[in-house]
């Protein structure tokens, strides 16, 4: 009798277990790993670049209220469930940019939709994005990666624009007050090059031009791999940016204006070593160096401030956590227009 209970029990536990009956397998799924976002008159469109297909597959579009309704409308499409947990890389066209709710959604989106990683990489275009997805999709058209690889390399070792993961993103926004510079990529003639970047504020869109971007990454301490080029004894000699570090320092500096000092120590080397024959030589070159980052870097918040864009560099953040007396009392934008910079690079 015992043996028939314990036979009932575990016959009875059996249904219980679910185990995988809702599982699919690969061949029943649509992955993507590169989806692009653009503006439409239904809210968005989507393009999307199918992975794994055959040679010469074109990506689609989706015109779509949401992301979630795109993917709705694929799936009704298709014998294949639509799968975003490959999903590496999400472009922002220019013209969805300049419309900060939509951009604020889809960012919701993307953050609340459990299969998407944080680690998905941001980039902006000031084109379409769609014309970027085809540009990727026709570099590698078998495994999708190519933009991924693409951009994943030339950001760690050029420094021509910085990467920007899903999380970082949201994080940079919440600090700086929806403030964010996103890294540039642009279909040129159906070649993609990466460089520059997108300034994303709640007070417009405007993008950066290489100088500007890397001036960016060296207020970010984060300017490894730049090149940068100078005029001395008849030659361009080109410095290559070996070390980036980057220090700030605030205090008052009279009239309600704040002085903020930025340290700049660097580490580089130049082309040309029969320059080096002197200390004096030596002095020259360093103070020439410095002298063009300082300009650079003054100069690209000078424009950011024209355009009427708020803190993109992230400074108030810091001025927040450092010297919290200074801010007190003060609005944000009132804060970041009393602040005077004194850049100082010191290459070795």
């Amino acid at each position: 009798m015992k043996l028939w209970k314990i036979l009932i029990v575990c016959l009875f536990s059996s249904f219980l277990l679910t185990g995988c009956w809702d599982r699919k397998d690969p061949e029943d799924r649509a992955f993507f790993i590169t989806i692009g976002a653009d503006t439409a008159e239904a809210g968005y469109r989507f393009s999307f670049a199918p992975v794994g297909t055959e040679e010469g597959a074109e990506p689609f579009g989706i015109e779509a209220a949401t992301l979630a309704d795109a993917i709705a409308q694929m799936d009704c499409r298709s014998s294949r469930k639509t799968d975003l947990g490959q999903l590496k890389t999400v472009i922002l066209g220019g013209r969805l940019l300049e419309e900060q709710e939509k951009v604020t959604l889809l960012l919701s989106e993307l953050e609340w939709d459990q299969s998407v990683s944080k680690k998905v990489m941001l980039l902006a275009t000031e084109g379409t994005a769609e014309e970027c997805v085809s540009a990727a999709a026709k570099e590698d058209s078998e495994t999708g990666l190519f933009l991924w690889d693409f951009y994943k390399n030339t950001a760690a070792e050029v420094a021509v624009t910085k990467a920007l993961d899903l999380d970082t993103l949201l994080t940079e926004r919440r600090e700086q007050a929806g403030a964010v510079v996103l890294p540039r990529i642009t279909a040129e003639e159906g070649k993609l090059r990466l460089g520059g970047g997108a300034a994303f504020a709640p007070e417009g869109v405007f993008f950066l031009n290489d100088t500007q971007e890397r001036a960016v990454l060296f207020l970010l301490g984060e300017a490894e791999g730049a090149l940068i080029e100078g005029e001395y004894m008849g030659r361009t000699l080109p410095l290559r940016i070996s070390k980036s570090r980057v220090s700030y320092e605030f205090s008052e500096n009279g009239n309600g204006s704040i002085l903020c000092t930025v340290g700049l120590p660097l580490e580089g080397a130049v082309q040309g070593d029969d320059v080096f024959l002197s200390k004096e030589s030596r002095a020259e070159l360093e103070n020439l160096f410095e002298s063009i980052i300082k300009q650079e870097i003054e100069n690209t918040i000078a424009v950011a401030r024209k355009a009427g864009q708020g803190d993109i560099f992230g400074i108030l953040p810091r001025l927040l956590r450092q010297e919290p007396a200074l801010a007190a009392g003060r609005e944000r934008q009132e804060l970041w227009e009393s602040i005077v910079f004194d850049i100082r690079p010191d290459w070795k």
